[in-house]
């Protein structure tokens, strides 16, 4: 792993300490928790916070993502003038400078003379190569070296690019606003950049090349002889002038052409305090100067890491945060369209079955490499060190590409693993009414308006034990300032108060009042502040139903008339929902968006209020006592001890069981519930929740309708106030609905099915945890310290975002106003935007002046049009409704893309005050002392899957695949089939549906498939998390419902409690059945694969905790697709059988099964042939391999944890030395040296790596990280690995 000798690395920089990932989210605040309070508003100076406070340490992580909250990178006179430097220091022309710019650089001349003289003289001495860069360098020598020619040097001189922004500032002409090449047009918009590259989109078919040697090649890649991945070196490493153009300087006579070089470090592995440390991987991008606009990309997204020359950036000497890995991407556009025949390859008479297979050979010599189409080609090995050359710019490919090396890190370092997945950290939330008293928190309200919100919201409110003010006071004290009334103020945020237990809401007196020495306190009640109990219970005053962005400026919107203030009740303890594994269009981002968004509004209506109370009436005083089909059964108003419907001891969840067709009723009473109309029972659940007990009898009386023209309107109000109901879409209608089909002169992409939520129900309080790349580790239970006190599983996955961006796809922002957030993203400054319109003036003065379809858009992006046609420059601009023009199948016809991409903030970054409040919270209810760490694991995991009708016309044509139910349970061995084959349907992003490899990571693994299989099956046993699968696109051919259900599962989710996620107690109840294999024209349908799914009963039951009538969610035909038609089902298991047996024979041709464990192995064995050894997957033996009990004892597992200690040693021991060389070479007199030294404090560091050596190498090590992954031994078993 050395960096050259010990004399080469005295040369280098100075250090600082390593800054651990999870104290860098906390470095700005600009979004606050709720859209009510942030979006859209103007932050005031004294409610701003300093982007690090005094921590300079997060101010050093803040630049290096480029965070400047409301500026722009590219108006930044310091970096113009830092770019100038950077350009002149490699000996580059400069464009022509200001009159201050000229300064400057006149000021700086004899430090650049000095600097270029000190540089000449290291690489004539061969220092010329980072540490990094000689990492890589060493291991091309190692690797290319038999082949008897000369290997390529990584360039000396490189453009390194080592502060955020550099690379924006160089993407585009200095002053102006376009560049545009074979390869991408680039523009300079209002809001940031725009990047469009050639293609709209691309497919990972058959892109994926990977050298003979080193580690076994997945079947599924293209196996490059090494001889020629050396020849793609030498081109990359030489790129023709017009490559390697800097956009910046493009417009001079003489452009700069020069390599430029970024250094990342992303996170492979989270910190579990107590478990592990967090480690990160190194990754080196080496590009021609045209193509910087992909290291914007990748540096908003991992984070510059600064300038890879000085030590206190070099990975190697702090093995403590590094896993040991290195990566290096080099673009290399200059390889597409090459001939086989001149990259060395042989004729096809000449050629392996492999070579034919793979097209590594020729018939014709004007043959081209990959038929001419983009793809690249990666060389590693076991011992560390991973170079990919890709020949294309699309910017998904440079992302994609350090994903790849990290699931090659994660694999090689082991305990951890690369997931493809989305989650959030979900916190129920549930209307209050308008008033509350602390006292009542899960408990019958004795003061206030509101029902008992239920036993669910009871359990979720419970704490091991108590805690009063008293004990907050005093453990808190170091965190609040102390007020006279006797609350607290958070120190860190002043919109966040710590209030009394005995604490009372209230809306009417606009105050929260409690006793303090006998006597009564109070403090006004204000919309902008957070207040918790001891307990971490959190109240806010919020307005509901009001989410339009505030109004300022010249736009005017007036998104939703009705509105009301409510209290707003979250708990403490949240549910982490883990999306891993999910397709393409599966709803991996969905997860963790914001209900909110896509919740409507309106007002409670009655046809004639005075008929519709009194069959209202009629409903509370139906008789209940016949309705069980059990008589020696308690009905729920029996089991809450209520007299009628209204009584508060009666929660609304239980009325709406009450109301809802159940197998457990009557036959009676199933139809007289089922024929009582939507909007009566609408109407009964706003009297519920707005009741109060002083009213008795006499409800009636409080609500009313205005009178219009001469006769009642139709709008129901409660005294002044209009009474409100949300709705959310659960999929689009039909011709083919049961109930109202749609007719054939209607369309079925605007009419939707709508459905009333609880009229306690607030979206839940959510913390995005994942997008797309996830590193995560388990961890055996008994190692940690402070978990949930409910929490018993021995061992527990954590995980961690590896992105500071997202790259996201707004599909529904093409509908003006629909997707807010991103219509918010869209109106900041310094943007990074791709695949959208770039539009002039006129086109926006259009857009404007159309002052209907102006006005749907959210106040952000009208805001942003208007100024934009007040300013004079950039030439350009981006309507978040008008993605790029692209041409469609018809010659001659543009379309909109349906791939429009930008980089979004990740929240952990904008919203840093609703992480530290929710953790705070949960501090509280645990009883943690400040700064304790919070674990919060994974407790339920939510793959997504894409579903499609069969398309024969499309292109390529769409198999059937519209066989799934809203959700599905799979068990152990079926879930590895799925995860194996991870079929797919069509989605925006791709080019056609299939199978997307293991895990759905199979396009960007560079080892064999088998690890990541092995890794993922002992960590699903291990922590035995049961796994489901929500749908997406469609249920059944016939009913179209897009992410809806990926948007209402949290929701469900997190309102569960952990018995209740457990499928065995779902199976025993009756909420999920097993789906049986069928039969359709005469042949056996094996439909069976697919596990369990939903009841009537489970819907009723979890779904019904969230909207008021959960039995007209999902008619029968959504439920069990096969009833909208067995010959599409048949077709669509089919695909999924077909796909399951070809997915599997990859396995035994390329030889992997024998690296499978062996519960592994039997999986591939039943997709492939159906049977393992005679036996079928039903088996009683064959599943009992599966169970964490087995598993433990099984010498395998036992062999990962032993290879692991055997690694981790092995890696300590390089670490030590490194260090210690390092050390030797600084010499006495060598000031500089020892400072650095110092400075490092390198010393502390190599004692601390000792001492975890020592651990590591103890006998009882084994035993402290049993319940872990270990590391799957394979990796450093087979031939050839280079290891050592």
């Amino acid at each position: 792993i050395r960096g050259g000798s010990a004399a080469e690395v005295a040369e280098v920089g100075r250090a600082q300490q390593p800054m651990k990932r999870a104290k860098a989210f906390k470095i700005a605040r600009v979004l606050s928790e709720t859209f009510e309070k942030s979006i859209g508003k103007e932050m005031t100076k004294d409610t701003k916070r300093s982007a690090a406070g005094p921590n300079k340490k997060l101010a050093k992580k803040l630049d290096q993502i480029g965070y400047l909250e409301d500026e722009n990178e590219m108006d930044d006179p310091f970096l113009q003038a830092y770019v100038n430097l950077k350009l002149a220091a490699v000996g580059a022309k400069l464009p022509p400078m200001k009159p201050r710019e000229e300064y400057f650089m006149r000021l700086v001349d004899p430090i650049l003379k000095s600097y270029q003289e000190m540089q000449h003289k290291l690489e004539d001495g061969s220092h010329k190569l980072c540490p990094a860069d000689q990492r890589i360098q060493n291991f091309l020598n190692n690797y290319l070296g038999d082949l008897g020619e000369e290997i390529p040097q990584i360039p000396s001189r490189q453009l390194k690019l080592d502060r955020h922004g550099l690379a924006k500032v160089l993407s585009l002409p200095k002053g102006g606003d376009l560049f545009q090449d074979d390869r991408m047009s680039s523009y300079r918009v209002f809001q940031g950049v725009l990047h469009n590259p050639r293609s709209d989109k691309r497919t990972t078919a058959g892109i994926f090349h990977v050298t003979d040697e080193g580690l076994p090649v997945s079947y599924d890649k293209k196996t490059l002889p090494k001889a020629t991945f050396l020849k793609f070196l030498k081109l990359a490493f030489n790129p023709p002038k017009d490559i390697n153009t800097i956009p910046y300087t493009s417009e001079m006579e003489t452009p700069t052409d020069v390599m430029l070089s970024l250094y990342l470090r992303p996170l492979a592995c989270p910190e579990v305090e107590g478990f592990t440390e967090e480690k990160s991987n190194e990754v080196r991008f080496i590009i021609p100067g045209s193509m910087v606009a992909n290291l914007d990309f990748v540096e908003s997204i991992f984070a510059n890491a600064g300038n890879p020359d000085l030590a206190e950036n070099d990975a190697a000497l702090d093995p403590e945060h590094w896993t040991g890995t290195t990566a290096c991407v080099i673009l290399a556009p200059q390889m597409m369209g090459l001939k086989k025949k001149d990259l060395g390859l042989p004729h096809v008479s000449k050629a392996t079955e492999l070579q034919k297979r793979d097209g590594m050979c020729y018939d014709k010599e004007d043959e081209l490499y990959n038929d001419g189409g983009p793809f690249k080609v990666t060389a590693r090995d076991a011992h560390g060190v991973m170079v990919t050359i890709i020949s294309d710019n699309y910017f998904g490919y440079c992302k994609k590409e350090v994903k790849t090396q990290l699931g090659y890190t994660a694999n090689l370092y082991g305990q951890q693993e690369e997931e493809h997945a989305g989650g959030c950290l979900a916190y129920p939330s549930y209307d209050l009414g308008d008033e509350f008293w602390g006292k009542d928190l899960g408990k019958v309200a004795s003061k206030g308006a509101n029902a008992f919100l239920g036993e669910t919201h009871k359990y979720f409110t419970e704490t091991e034990k108590s805690t009063s003010w008293k004990e907050v006071a005093e453990t808190f004290a170091s965190v609040m300032n102390m007020q006279p009334e006797g609350y607290g103020i958070d120190k860190e945020y002043d919109d966040i108060f710590y209030v009394p237990e005995d604490a009372f809401f209230s809306l009417n007196t606009k105050d929260i009042t409690w006793t303090k020495g006998g006597e009564q306190q109070s403090i006004t009640l204000r919309p902008d502040v957070t207040y918790i109990l001891p307990c971490g219970y959190k109240v806010e005053m919020v307005k509901k139903g009001d989410n339009a962005v505030a109004k300022k400026g010249k736009a005017t919107v007036g998104y939703n008339q009705y509105s009301e203030w409510h209290l707003k009740g979250t708990v403490a303890e949240g549910s982490v929902l883990h999306k891993p594994a999910t397709v393409s269009g599966g709803g991996k981002s969905e997860i963790s968006k914001r209900l909110e968004d896509f919740m409507r509004v309106g007002p409670v209506t009655t046809s004639n209020i005075e008929a519709d109370l009194e069959q209202v009436d009629q409903l509370i005083k139906y008789d209940l006592s016949k309705m069980m089909l059990d008589p020696k059964k308690k009905n729920p108003l029996q089991e809450a001890g209520a007299k009628d419907l209204l009584d508060p001891k009666l929660s609304l969840g239980r009325m709406i069981r009450i109301l809802s067709p159940s197998e457990d009723f009557t036959a009676d009473h199933n139809d007289f519930v089922s024929k009582v109309p939507s909007n009566i029972r609408e109407l009964l659940c706003v009297v519920k929740h707005h009741y109060k007990l002083e009213w008795g009898s006499e409800w009636r009386q409080h609500f009313h309708a205005d009178a219009i023209n001469g006769a009642l309107g139709s709008e129901v109000k409660l005294g002044d106030n209009n009474l409100l109901s949300s709705y959310i879409r659960i999929g689009f209608r039909s011709k083919h609905d049961d109930t109202i089909p749609l007719k054939h002169n209607e369309r079925d992409d605007v009419a939707w099915r709508l459905f009333t939520l609880r009229q306690d129900f607030f979206p839940s309080w959510k913390l995005q945890t994942e997008d797309d790349i996830t590193a995560s580790v388990v961890a055996p239970a008994k190692a940690l310290k402070g978990l949930h006190f409910r929490e018993k599983a021995e061992s527990l996955k954590f995980l961690q975002n590896v992105e500071f961006r997202l790259f996201q796809r707004p599909d529904e922002a093409i509908h003006r106003g629909f997707d807010k957030f991103t219509e918010i993203d869209l109106s900041k400054p310094g943007n990074f935007i791709c695949n959208f319109q770039p539009m002039k003036r006129d086109e926006i003065a259009k857009i404007v002046k159309d002052t209907i379809g102006f006005q749907k858009y959210t106040e952000p992006m009208q805001q942003l049009l208007l100024d934009f046609l007040e300013s004079d420059s950039p030439e350009y601009c981006v309507s978040s409704s008008n993605p790029r023009l692209v041409d469609s199948q018809e010659p001659g016809k543009l379309q909109p893309t349906k791939n429009p991409r930008y980089l979004q903030d990740s929240f952990e970054v904008t919203n840093v005050r609703q992480y530290y409040l929710s953790s705070q919270a949960t501090r509280l209810a645990r009883k943690l002392a400040p700064g304790a760490p919070v674990f919060t694991p994974v407790n339920a995991v939510l793959c997504g899957r894409r579903n499609n009708a069969a398309n024969p016309t499309s292109h390529p044509p769409q198999p059937a695949l519209a066989v799934h139910s809203p959700f599905h349970y799979y068990e152990l061995p079926e879930l590895l089939m799925e995860f194996a084959s991870s079929m797919t349907g069509k989605s925006p992003s791709t080019n056609g549906a299939g199978s997307e490899g293991a895990l759905t990571k199979g396009p960007f693994n560079a080892l064999s498939q088998i690890h990541d299989l092995n890794n993922a099956m002992v960590s699903y046993a291990l922590t035995g998390t049961h796994t489901f699968i929500t749908s997406a696109g469609v249920l059944g051919p016939h009913h179209v419902v897009d992410h809806d259900i990926s948007l209402l599962i949290p929701e469900v989710w997190c309102r569960m409690r952990p018995e209740e996620k457990d499928a065995d107690n779902m199976i025993k109840e009756g909420l999920l059945e097993k789906i049986e294999d069928m039969e359709y024209d005469g042949k056996v349908v094996p439909s069976s694969v697919l596990g369990y799914r939903p009841t009537r009963k489970f819907i009723n039951a979890y779904f019904g905790r969230v909207v008021s009538d959960p039995a007209s969610m999902f008619p029968e035909t959504m439920l069990r697709p096969e009833k909208q038609g067995m010959k599409e089902f048949a077709d669509g298991v089919e695909t999924i059988r077909v796909t399951n047996n070809r997915v599997a024979g990859y396995y035994f041709a390329d030889g992997s099964i024998d690296l499978a464990h062996p519960p592994m192995k039997v999986v591939l064995h039943m997709m492939r042939d159906g049977h393992y050894e005679g036996k079928k997957i039903s088996d009683p033996e064959i599943r009992a391999m599966f169970t964490r009990e087995a598993i433990e004892k099984s010498d395998w597992y036992k062999e990962r944890l032993t290879t692991f200690q055997k690694m981790e040693a092995r890696r300590l021991e390089q670490g030590i030395e490194y260090m210690e060389s390092f050390m030797a070479s600084m010499k006495g007199d060598d000031w500089k040296g020892q400072q650095i030294v110092q400075d490092l404090d390198i010393q502390a560091r190599l004692d601390k790596c000792k001492k975890r050596l020592a651990e590591v190498k103890d006998k009882k090590f084994i035993e402290s990280i049993h319940g872990s992954l270990g590391v799957d031994p394979a990796i450093y078993a087979v031939q050839g690995n280079n290891v050592n």
